[in-house]
């Protein structure tokens, strides 16, 4: 019950929208490069389907996104976060693939800094910064910012010794 819970504050806070002075702000904070990815579905991930099988409320659902997996990790259960990781290192691979490596933020001011970091996409390595939490990090997202990231860094520097 707890868990569903901790589930349910996460997605409202994940779909929380942030009050702004202007409608095209909002349009425009929405469409970001960075949100379109956080919430982007991989539907080819199947990394840990089997696990998901023998929980009834996974069964159909689809974790296919960073948001989603992020919130994976929030149970405790330690097969579920596995199946979490493995995804996130399947879907920071698949970003890196397509050209739009990612790295995860968080802190103070994190959203904008994804916002002016991403303003050139031409620079450090086509990298897209996507801003998860704020001030306060919770220990799930934390854990996310570090597969992503690293995962993310080992695809960079193995690609860059090819040349």
């Amino acid at each position: 019950m707890f868990q569903k819970l901790i589930l349910i504050l996460l997605f409202s806070c994940c779909f929380q929208v942030k009050s702004q002075n202007s409608q095209n702000i909002e349009e425009d904070e929405n469409n970001s490069i960075s949100n379109q990815l956080y919430t982007k579905c991989f539907e080819n991930l199947n990394q840990g389907s089997e696990i998901l099988e023998k929980y009834p409320a996974f069964k159909n659902a689809k974790i296919c996104s960073i948001m989603y997996c992020i919130a994976l990790l929030s149970y405790e259960k330690e097969d579920l976060k596995l199946v979490a990781e493995e995804r996130m290192r399947g879907i920071a691979t698949q970003l890196f693939r397509e050209g739009t490596p990612v790295l995860l933020i968080t802190g103070m001011e994190s959203y904008e800094r994804a916002q002016k970091n991403n303003e050139n996409l031409e620079d450090d390595n086509h990298i897209i910064y996507i801003s998860i939490a704020a001030c306060t990090v919770s220990q799930f997202e934390a854990r996310a910012r570090e597969i992503i990231n690293k995962q993310t860094k080992t695809l960079i520097n193995n690609n860059s010794l090819k040349y």
